[in-house]
């Protein structure tokens, strides 16, 4: 079964500033950190100013379809791991930290899921 995988852009402490966001914009978002005075949409409809963000992590309850207040426990994490959605994640965060640094704007366009990218970063 493919799983949808998903970030989490958190601009507050309150659970009505956290924002998920699918993780083939995670680069998006990174840019935007970044870029503190920059402004975006995402393609879920979430607008972000850079200067809000306060952190990207994984949404490992989106990805795996879990309540959003569900409290991640060992078990899950075992189950997170043996899926390989924990490793999938964090070479998708690698891949946008390093699209966002290299402010090529044709770069920035594509999905991160998009082959053309490792090409364009070399």
């Amino acid at each position: 079964m493919k799983k949808n995988l998903m970030i989490r852009i958190i601009t507050g402490f309150r659970r009505d500033q956290h924002y998920t966001i699918d993780a083939s914009e995670c680069h998006k978002a990174y840019f935007l950190f970044l870029n503190p005075d920059k402004r975006g949409i995402f393609n879920n409809g979430v607008a972000i100013i850079g200067s809000d963000i306060r952190g990207i992590e994984p949404d490992f309850n989106a990805t795996m379809g879990w309540n959003p207040d569900h409290v991640i426990t060992g078990d899950d994490m075992n189950q997170i791991r043996s899926s390989g959605i924990d490793r999938m994640i964090r070479d998708i965060i690698v891949l946008a930290k390093r699209v966002a640094q290299s402010n090529n704007p044709d770069i920035m366009k594509l999905s991160l899921l998009d082959d053309k990218i490792i090409k364009l970063l070399g």
